[in-house]
């Protein structure tokens, strides 16, 4: 079974969209959001849909969110969603989860898909980065603290787990979209921390294959442009 991880930071708008597809899956035991210090009502919503809410008394950071909600849950994997997504479904999250609830993986990401074919092609060659992702509490505890920081946590992931040995994947997942920051927090300071987000994957990116000198185990495997139809097992 999976312990969902919602971290939240103001987004009561979209929370409940993807506290919703969660329920009742089959592959899902508990569906923990982690109310990052929201100002909106975010905690509230949640909790009107029946889940287990962490409220943190001041913004703390996404990756600090997230190793709370890890902390909390019962189960040995872990599945990440952002707040912020919009056209989450069930079928989607059970093309996440699998690979590693069978132990084919031990983590994979459900990257959203771009409009135009050549967009999803460079996912070859770009980090993997997106919020929807499952994976082992093994590797989450494999990360070294001082990598869960901020948006740092999704490159550090990606890099230990090929360090760890554990086979990584990830799909392209078309109908899944985000809520932008410039939207949600209007232009400028959805700018801003657009930079800080940049800032934090190039910082990991220069420390763990530059000043460290690290290398990877193995090769990032291909994307699947595609997803496929899945049906959901029984409940």
């Amino acid at each position: 079974m999976v312990s969902a991880v919602i971290p939240a930071f103001n987004e009561s708008n979209t929370i409940g969209g993807v506290i919703g597809p969660l329920l009742g899956h089959p592959l899902v035991d508990e569906i923990i959001v982690v109310d990052d210090g929201s100002t909106d009502g975010t905690a509230e919503c949640a909790r009107s849909c029946g889940v287990t809410v962490i409220s943190m008394p001041a913004n703390v950071g996404k990756a600090s969110a997230m190793a709370q909600g890890v902390r909390a849950a019962k189960h040995d994997i872990i599945l990440f969603s952002d707040a912020d997504v919009i056209g989450l479904t069930p079928e989607m999250i059970t093309q996440i989860v699998t690979p590693v609830v069978s132990g084919e993986y031990g983590m994979y990401v459900g990257i959203r898909g771009r409009k135009t074919y050549w967009a999803n092609r460079l996912l070859h060659f770009t980090p993997i980065l997106g919020g929807e992702r499952a994976l082992t509490r093994a590797l989450w505890n494999h990360v070294p603290p001082t990598y869960k920081k901020n948006f740092q946590i999704e490159i550090a992931l990606n890099f230990f787990a090929k360090q760890l040995g554990q086979k990584m994947g990830f799909t392209v997942v078309h109908g899944l979209s985000q809520v932008i920051k410039e939207t949600k927090r209007g232009v400028w300071l959805g700018l801003w921390q657009r930079l800080l987000m940049i800032r934090d994957i190039v910082l990991i990116g220069w420390r763990l294959y530059v000043v460290l000198g690290l290398q990877p185990l193995v090769d990032k495997p291909l994307a699947q442009p595609e997803l496929p139809e899945i049906k959901l097992p029984p409940s």
